[in-house]
C-alpha cells in the first residue's frame, strides 16, 4: 500500500512538472509572437516597464484620477442605495467605497514616492513604485465590476402573497377526542450486587 501511494506521487509530481514546462514553452511562444508596437487599449504589462519616468508618471495621475472617478461614481451609487433604504445593497457597496479609498490613499504616497524616485534618478525604486501604481490601477477596475454587481434587497422580495388553504375532502368533520395514554409501564431493574466479570 504504500509502494503504491509513493507511485502515485511519484507520477503526479512528474505530471506538474511536464505540464509546468509545457506551459512555459507556450508562454514563451506567445510572448515572441506579440507585435512589437500595439495602438489600442491599455498598455501591456511587459511594455509599461519600458516607459520612461515622466511616462510613468504620467500613467500614475491617469491611474489616480480613474480611482477618483470609480470612487465617486461608487459614492453616488451608495447615496443612492441609501435613499432606497437598501441595506443589504448599501453594506455591499460600503465595503467596496472603503476599499477604493484605501487604495486612493495608498495610490497617492506611492505616486509622491515615484516622484521622489524620479527626481534622485533611482530606476529600480522608480520601476517598483510603478509596479504597486499599476497593480493598484487593476483593482479599481475589479472593486468598480464588484460595485456594479453588488446587489438589492429587491431580489429578496417576493411581493404581495396570498394563503390558500387546500382542506382534503376526506378529512371527517366531527371533532376526534385523543385518549390520556397514562404513565407508560416502565419495569424496574435493579443494579447488579457485585461486578461481574
Amino acid at each position: 500500500m504504500l509502494d503504491g501511494r509513493r507511485a502515485l506521487i511519484a507520477l503526479f509530481v512528474a505530471l506538474s512538472l511536464g505540464a509546468t514546462g509545457f506551459g512555459l514553452a507556450i508562454a514563451q511562444e506567445a510572448e515572441q509572437e506579440l507585435p512589437p508596437e500595439e495602438s489600442e487599449g491599455e498598455l501591456p504589462v511587459r511594455r509599461r516597464a519600458q516607459l520612461s519616468a515622466s511616462e510613468q508618471v504620467a500613467e500614475a495621475q491617469a491611474t489616480e484620477e480613474r480611482g477618483t472617478q470609480i470612487g465617486r461614481r461608487v459614492l453616488s451609487m451608495l447615496d443612492e442605495a441609501r435613499r432606497e433604504r437598501d441595506i443589504i445593497r448599501v453594506t455591499c457597496l460600503n465595503d467596496k467605497l472603503t476599499q477604493i479609498n484605501a487604495h486612493l490613499r495608498t495610490l497617492q504616497s506611492r505616486r509622491e514616492s515615484l516622484q521622489e524616485a524620479v527626481n534622485t534618478g533611482d530606476e529600480s525604486r522608480r520601476n517598483h513604485e510603478f509596479t504597486v501604481i499599476t497593480v493598484l490601477g487593476q483593482h479599481f477596475r475589479t472593486l468598480e465590476q464588484e460595485a456594479n454587481a453588488c446587489i438589492g434587497q429587491d431580489i429578496f422580495e417576493t411581493g404581495t402573497t396570498r394563503v390558500v388553504v387546500d382542506i382534503d375532502p376526506t378529512t371527517p368533520e366531527e371533532d376526534l377526542v385523543v385518549q390520556d395514554p397514562g404513565q407508560p409501564d416502565v419495569p424496574f431493574i435493579p443494579p447488579p450486587a457485585s461486578p461481574t466479570r
